[in-house]
This record gives C-alpha cells, structure tokens and sequence, in this order.
C-alpha cells in the first residue's frame, strides 16, 4: 500500500512540475502588442527597404513610398483610438527577414509589398488589403518569342518571393510551359539587368514593382492576383482590429488616393484596389497554380 501512494504521489509531483513548468510557455503564446503600445507609447514598424514604390530606405535611411505613407497615417489614427501619441521606430529589413524579425519581438507590424497568401498566414496575421497587384511576365523587346504566354526560357525570380514559388511547382508540375530554369535575383533591379544582359529570358515578379525600362516589355495578362496586406504576428488579435479599423479610416478618405499619387501609383490602380479600400477585404491570394 505505501508503494502505491509513493508511486502515486510521484506521478502527482511530477505533473505539478510539468503543469509549472508549460504554465509560462502558454501564456507566451498570447501576444498583446496593443497593450504593450499603449503603456510604452512606441510602435515599431519594419520597413522593406527595397520595395519601391511601395516601401523603401533612401541613402540616408528615411523611409517613403506609399505603404510607408499609409502606415503612419494608419499610427495617426491608432492614436487617436488609444488616446496618447505614439512614438515610430522604423526597422529596415530585406525581403525574407520580417517573419523572424516578428517572432522575436523586434518589429510590431511590417510595411512593405508582402502578398497575403494561405501559406503566409500559418505564420503571422495580416491586416485589411491595402493594394492588388499582380505577378507579370516581362521579357525584352527585341526577343517578341517570349510574349508567348507558354514560353518562360530562363526565369529570374525574386528569392524566397511568391512568384519563386509558384514558379517552383509549376517546373515540379512538368506541364504544357517551356520552362528550362530559374535564375534568383536579390531585386527587381537585377532582375531588369539580368534580362537586358541576356543571362536571362523573362522575369517573372510583381507587376508594380518591376521597373520600366525602354528596353523591357511585359505580357498584357497577368499571372496571379497578390492582395497586399500589413504583416503582425500571429495570433495578435486585438492589435490586428486595431490595426483594421485604424487603416479603414485611411483607405476609406482621400488621402489613399493622394498617397498613390505622390508614389507614381495613380495610374496603376486596377478595379480590384479601389474596391478592396471600399469593403475592407482580407482574402488572401487565390491559388492559381
């Protein structure tokens, strides 16, 4: 009989200790960014700082571009919820480094050009769209072959992007487009050089972000539609419908469309964007491949 409550009492022991020790590790889990904005009156926003017209650090490291612009309008009116100003912090960041970067506490939200996609959400939150673009297909003038819609050759790609991906199982998928390889590129930059230089025959990458060169032209139909959204960690419900009703306020006003205007983005609204502004969507991309 002692034997069993000994053994008994262990198993007790040990499952307080387990139960102590998991305690911590749960009530981590649960992130309260909007709280931890009020007590301390700082936001920290990460910034692409190579994502132009939409976010960028310029040589002295003062960000722009529209997301920039949208964003602090956004933390005005988070203010004016919260009741007390709310001091900026801005972040740079390269393409691929916000998802550690808000893990880790370092960034509160990101401004940038980032696609709301379903495998994207398995690892941070997103706000309403604040743009729609979408992956197009560019290629030099003088090689007409490559309007061809099944025609790719060597494809330059941003690395670890969206249209890395997709481009990624379409090779795996072996279907009816001539694909031979993929060329990955650090910007839309190189990617416009690698096409003019020949070491490479298309680029396939966001529409609004490749940019325009005489050289270069693009096919007429885009490939996919990319709702752009801000990033915030997951699980972050409360700052997420903040977030939300914060940006409506700035969508929903003239001031989106002025924002457009100053990053040379007025003339490339598609339907899909002013509508998006309008309802406050937060689908994400639909899979198109």
């Amino acid at each position: 009989m002692k034997t069993h409550w000994r053994a008994c009492g262990l198993a007790l022991i040990a499952a307080t200790a387990q139960l102590a020790f998991t305690a911590p590790v749960q009530a981590q889990a649960a992130p309260d960014t909007l709280a931890k904005v009020r007590s301390e009156g700082v936001i920290r926003l990460g910034v692409r700082d190579n994502a132009a017209p939409f976010a960028y650090v310029d040589a002295k490291g003062k960000p722009g571009g529209f997301t920039w612009d949208v964003c602090r309008a956004m933390v005005k009116n988070l203010e004016a919820e919260l009741g007390r100003p709310i001091e900026i912090k801005v972040v740079p960041n390269a393409f691929a480094a916000p998802f550690d970067l808000l893990k880790d506490g370092r960034i509160d939200m990101q401004c940038g050009a980032t696609t709301h996609s379903a495998e994207r959400a398995k690892q941070a939150d997103f706000s309403n769209t604040f743009f729609v673009s979408g992956i197009a297909v560019a290629y030099r003038k003088e090689d007409v072959q490559y309007a061809n819609p099944l025609k790719f050759g060597r494809v330059a790609v941003l690395a670890n992007s969206t249209a890395a991906k997709i481009m990624e199982r379409r090779m795996g998928a072996k279907g009816s487009a001539s694909i031979d390889t993929m060329v990955p590129v650090k910007s839309y930059e190189e990617g416009v050089a690698k096409l003019k230089a020949k070491e490479a025959d298309t680029l396939f990458a966001d529409s609004v972000l490749i940019p325009l060169d005489p050289a270069i032209d693009r096919r007429r139909s885009l490939e996919t539609v990319e709702p752009y959204a801000l990033m915030m960690r997951k699980g972050d419900r409360a700052f997420v419908d903040a977030v939300d009703r914060a940006l409506m306020k700035v969508l929903s006003g003239p001031q989106a469309r002025q924002f457009a205007t100053d990053a040379k983005l007025d003339g490339r609204l598609n339907v899909l964007t002013p509508e998006a502004w309008r309802r406050g969507s937060k689908e994400p991309a639909p899979q198109m491949y």
